[in-house]
């Protein structure tokens, strides 16, 4: 998911130029939009490195689940095998489906 950031360069610029030629109202405005555009492409940032992460995330339990299976099998009881292995199985279709989407993405 792309956001549409803010030009953080050219709130700069305005303010840079509002406070060699400004008045104080100006500088003040100019200020506090370039403290608005950076806030709200840290937040819009943020979004989106969420996203990503719970997008991966049944990819990510998957092999966590593995990992357990493969070191601590022989310590787990039966119900606990039975539902690291369905997770590791969903993350598998997760990870497959991922890569479906991404070659179609490619291939349009």
């Amino acid at each position: 998911m792309k956001l549409p950031y803010f030009k953080i360069k050219d709130a700069f610029s305005e303010a840079k130029e509002s406070f060699s030629y400004g008045s104080g109202a100006d500088k003040v405005s100019s200020t506090a939009k370039l403290l608005g555009k950076s806030i709200a492409n840290i937040g819009m940032f943020a979004v989106e490195v969420g996203v990503d992460s719970v997008k991966n995330l049944p990819e990510t339990a998957g092999r966590k689940a593995q990992s357990q299976l493969d070191n601590n099998s022989d310590t787990m009881t039966r119900e606990q095998i039975e539902k690291a292995t369905q997770i590791v199985e969903n993350g598998k279709q997760a990870r497959a489906n991922r890569l479906a989407k991404e070659k179609e993405e490619r291939d349009k």
